[in-house]
């Protein structure tokens, strides 16, 4: 067996669910967002639109384009059962929001050497189940997996076989490669360095100097090699939730209230994984757009939300100090490492209160698990009772996208 990763990633995703939910908008352009663009279908990329835009911007490029705010819980729902499909023809999967890796290494006997089979089969079961395009990538390992399907966008199949690795990279620009962005792109054309052939002039031991370690990462991938394997259990280097506030707002309730339920998701990810963290940031952007931030590093592991929700209250008491409204507030959990079952003891934690917040905390989230996250509104979250619309799953925010 030659190509062993597969590589796919969903066409637009947002927008193409948005266009499948209502006709009207199919092959039309369309944003999903809230200020700014989480997604746009392929109709509106070709007005220049991208993710991150504007959408006053993106609105006076194309003013034809229809605005979506969108549904964090459909979308979310589509990935499950798809990463389902995922499971049924791969061993290993990597998931992210929108894509995934799925490995092939041990799987010989089953698929008789031909992968493309099996990947040509998931693309139509997308297909047909969700009416959603779906752009997949064969390759040696995952980096080649991905330059395979990104090349192949939209809705393509690309396969890199064995010894096709140097042909297939070599003539590519430098931002094809992962790990170089826009920085090290302008450093790299700045000594006349424009394809990936090109990089592979510069020693190991240069790239390191401009690059430090990813100088490392960059000599060993132009060179088509990616030692990264999928891991199911890789621990994600951060889980962050944010949202847009439907209008600008300076009560104090509201904020408090958004603070808790975002913290809320994030900390019942935390455990889903089986994680703790020891990190947490808060982020507001005032109605001006101008950002602030502060994090703070706790003394000890923790997954418990009042122990991280209590910091966070803090910082935004220190960090909000404008007569500004706020249009939108975020959290990030970081320093994350797996839950390896014990905790540091406080020195007056004589009656066991945190082991009984873990087991409070477990048994809130198999509620949740079996009926729904609204099922049990909690502290500071119920201030946005009566501003939110909400379902099973919780309420719905105006930013599309309530997970990275």
């Amino acid at each position: 067996m030659t190509s062993t990763i597969l590589h796919f990633d969903l066409d637009a995703f947002f927008a193409s669910v948005e266009q499948r939910r209502n006709p009207f908008l199919h092959g039309k352009p369309v944003i999903v967002g809230a200020g700014v663009i989480a997604s746009c279908s392929y109709e509106a990329r070709k007005y220049g639109l991208h993710a991150g835009m504007s959408i006053t911007n993106a609105k006076r490029l194309c003013p034809k384009a229809f605005v979506v705010e969108g549904n964090a819980q459909i979308y979310r729902c589509i990935t499950d059962r798809i990463f389902e499909m995922c499971h049924e023809i791969s061993p290993s999967i990597e998931t992210y929001l929108d894509e995934a890796y799925c490995s092939f290494t041990g799987t010989e006997l089953v698929y008789k050497h031909d992968l493309a089979k099996p990947a040509i089969d998931l693309k139509l079961r997308i297909k047909n189940e969700f009416g959603l395009n779906a752009t997949v990538g064969l390759g040696k390992n995952r980096m080649i997996a991905k330059m395979a399907s990104k090349s192949a966008k939209p809705n393509g199949f690309r396969v890199i076989e064995n010894g096709e690795e140097d042909s297939f990279i070599c003539n590519m620009p430098v931002e094809s490669l992962p790990g170089v962005g826009r920085k090290v792109a302008n450093v790299l054309r700045k000594f006349n360095i424009n394809s990936i052939k090109e990089v592979r002039k510069i020693s190991l031991e240069h790239l390191q100097l401009l690059f430090g370690k990813n100088g490392a990462a960059i000599y060993e991938r132009c060179r088509g090699n990616d030692s990264h394997v999928i891991n199911e259990r890789e621990i994600p280097r951060s889980i962050s939730r944010e949202t847009t506030f439907h209008n600008e707002t300076i009560n104090l309730e509201e904020i408090y209230g958004m603070i808790h339920y975002l913290t809320e998701r994030a900390m019942n990810t935390l455990r889903a994984l089986k994680l703790v963290t020891k990190t947490v940031k808060l982020k507001i952007k005032y109605a001006d757009f101008i950002e602030d931030s502060m994090s703070k590093t706790l003394l000890g592991y923790t997954d418990i939300d009042t122990e991280i929700i209590e910091q966070l209250f803090l910082s935004l008491k220190i960090i909000y100090k404008r007569r500004v409204g706020l249009r939108l507030v975020g959290i990030t959990l970081a320093n994350l490492r797996i839950d390896c079952g014990y905790r540091q003891l406080q020195l007056f934690d004589l009656n066991n209160r945190k082991i009984k917040k873990q087991k409070l905390y477990s048994s809130i989230d198999a509620i949740r698990n079996r009926y729904g996250f609204s099922s049990i509104v909690m502290g500071q979250s119920i201030n946005n009772s009566k501003r939110l619309k909400h379902d099973s799953n919780g309420y719905i925010l105006r930013t599309p996208s309530l997970t990275k």
